[in-house]
């Protein structure tokens, strides 16, 4: 049976499907605020989690979509714990999830901590239209896989994001040593460096400061293939 879309409008009261979904949306954000303000810093790191796990497994909680927010920075043990015990779910909806980590696993003390790290990769390689294995190539020179990695320059985690990027990207809050955070900034600015330069080599180079040499960007070409998968 096809649906009248303007007989349906007219029981809506002259509104669209479209304009009362977003209104249903807008008036359940609304509802919902009063209870995320309430919420612990635990409480909105697990709902953030759960939903970017969601997203990635095909669907999400459109009233959290945005809802980015990080624990502070004397819970990071806290938060390592919870996203090793998240890479414990069963890896068979992506094979390449399980290669990434059997790949990283060598450079890491644990093999949740391996998951964890292939999983926000393999997320955000989607998302910013990035090979996993750049991304992979580019932990491996800046930190080897430590996400607590700090720079002389005072670079933070697994991708080295200065902490200046957090008033561009993110908010003041947010953790550079959690493992999501880290490569999410990570990506986002090497997809911003890319998408300026037109140029992966060039991208690579203003990453690391170097722009007008391509010695760091060999550098990582030369280690991502490590990471490929035939």
């Amino acid at each position: 049976m096809s649906i009248n879309t303007r007989e349906l409008s007219k029981h809506l009261g002259g509104m669209t499907p479209k304009l009362l979904l977003v209104i249903f949306l807008i008036a359940g954000f609304l509802f919902m605020w009063p209870y995320w303000q309430k919420l612990s810093p635990e409480q909105r790191q697990d709902i953030t989690e759960n939903n970017l796990m969601h997203q990635y497994l095909g669907y999400t909680n459109p009233l959290f979509a945005t809802g980015m927010h990080s624990l502070d920075s004397d819970e990071q043990e806290r938060v390592r714990q919870r996203i090793q015990q998240r890479a414990q779910l069963p890896d068979k909806q992506d094979p390449r999830i399980v290669a990434m980590s059997q790949k990283i696993r060598r450079y890491v003390a644990d093999d949740f901590t391996a998951r964890s790290i292939a999983r926000w990769v393999q997320l955000y390689s989607q998302r910013f239209d990035l090979p996993p294995e750049l991304i992979l190539g580019l932990i491996l020179v800046e930190s080897r896989f430590d996400h607590y990695a700090i720079s002389g320059v005072g670079a933070l985690g697994l991708m080295q994001i200065m902490p200046f990027w957090k008033n561009k990207l993110g908010t003041p809050q947010d953790n550079l040593f959690e493992i999501e955070t880290n490569i999410r900034y990570g990506c986002a600015i090497l997809r911003t460096y890319i998408n300026h330069y037109r140029s992966v080599g060039s991208a690579l180079a203003a990453y690391n400061g170097s722009l007008g040499s391509m010695r760091y960007p060999n550098k990582i070409f030369a280690k991502m293939k490590q990471f490929e998968t035939h």
